[in-house]
C-alpha cells in the first residue's frame, strides 16, 4: 500500500528522527519525499553507533532538507572499541555540509547496560569532542537527570538540545540559562503524561524544539503505531495548546528556533 499522507497546513522541522530504521525499509523511499514535498521544510536523522552515523549522512546526502546528526548513543556502545579512533571518525563527519550536530549522546540508566561508568566515559569524551570543535549537541537523557546534569555542568562552553525531555522544570530553568534548547516528542500527548505537560509551558518559547523520534514515541490518537513526520501536527498542537496561543504561532517559533540551534540559514544550508 503506498503511503498517504495529508498535510496539516502547519509548517513544521522534525528535529529528531531514525529514518534510517527498519522499520521504514521498503517504504523510505515512498515516505520521505512525500513528507518534504508538504508542509515539513526538514528532518534532522540521529545516528546512534558506526553504522547508523553512515547511514543518517547517506541519507542527508540523498534528499536535500534531510540532515544528520552523528555519535554513540548509550546503549550502541561497543566496550571493544577504540574510543580515540571513534572520536577521530565523529571529528571527520562533523566536517560533513549536512552534519548539524555531534548526537545522540548521553546516559540511559533504564536497563544500566553497558555499566554506568561505561556510558560517562563514552559520554565526556563526546562532550570533549564537542567543546573541541565547537559543535552542538543532541542529549539522550533517560533515568539519569542528576548524572547527565552534573556533567554537561563540566562543560559549560557546550550548548545543546535535550531530547524527548522528560527533566523538571528546574532542571530546565538552569540549562535554558546556559543557552540550551528543548525537544519535545508524542509523549506529551499521553495521558500519563500529566507531569510534563506542566513542565513545558514553563520552557522559553524561543528555546522549544518538536520532534517524531521515529519510528518511535508516535502521538496520541496514534500511540503504538509506527510514527513519522506527518503525525507531529498532533504533538504540535498539544503544545501550542499548553502555551495557550495558536498553533500556526508555536510552529512558526518552532522552526525559527530549530533553524537557530541546528545553526541553518533560511536556505537550509550551514550558517
Amino acid at each position: 500500500m503506498a503511503f498517504e499522507y495529508t498535510p496539516s497546513g502547519l509548517t513544521l522541522f522534525d528535529a529528531h528522527a531514525h529514518y534510517n530504521d527498519h522499520a521504514f525499509d521498503g517504504e523510505r523511499e515512498d515516505i520521505l519525499p512525500a513528507l518534504l514535498s508538504g508542509d515539513l521544510v526538514g528532518i534532522v536523522n540521529a545516528g546512534t553507533n558506526p553504522a547508523t552515523n553512515s547511514e543518517v549522512i547517506a541519507l542527508a546526502e540523498r534528499y536535500p532538507r534531510c540532515y544528520a546528526v552523528v555519535g554513540i548513543h548509550p546503549e550502541d556502545i561497543d566496550q571493544n572499541a577504540d574510543i580515540d579512533a571513534t572520536m577521530s571518525t565523529l571529528e571527520r563527519q562533523l566536517n560533513h555540509p549536512k552534519v548539524l550536530a555531534i548526537g545522540e549522546i548521553g546516559l540511559d540508566y533504564h536497563y544500566d547496560e553497558p555499566p554506568r561508568d561505561v556510558q560517562k566515559q563514552w559520554f565526556v569524551y563526546q562532550l570533549e569532542l564537542a567543546r573541541k570543535t565547537g559543535s552542538r549537541v543532541v542529549i539522550h537523557d533517560r533515568d539519569a537527570h542528576g548524572d547527565v546534569f552534573d556533567i554537561l555542568s563540566q562543560f559549560p562552553q557546550v550548548v545543546g538540545v535535550m531530547h524527548s525531555y522528560s527533566g523538571s522544570a528546574e532542571m530546565a530553568r538552569q540549562l535554558a540559562a546556559r543557552g540550551w534548547y528543548f525537544s519535545f516528542s508524542g509523549v506529551i500527548t499521553f495521558k500519563n503524561a500529566a507531569r510534563l505537560a506542566e513542565v513545558v509551558p514553563t520552557i522559553p518559547l524561543d528555546r522549544i524544539l518538536l520532534e517524531t523520534d521515529c519510528p518511535y514515541l508516535a502521538p496520541v490518537p496514534f500511540r503504538g503505531k509506527r510514527n513519522h513526520s506527518g503525525l507531529m501536527e498532533y504533538t504540535a498542537r498539544r503544545a501550542a495548546e499548553l502555551y495557550g496561543i495558536p498553533a500556526d504561532e508555536l510552529c512558526r517559533r518552532v522552526v525559527e528556533n530549530t533553524r537557530r540551534f541546528y545553526r541553518l540559514d533560511s536556505t537550509g544550508a550551514k550558517a
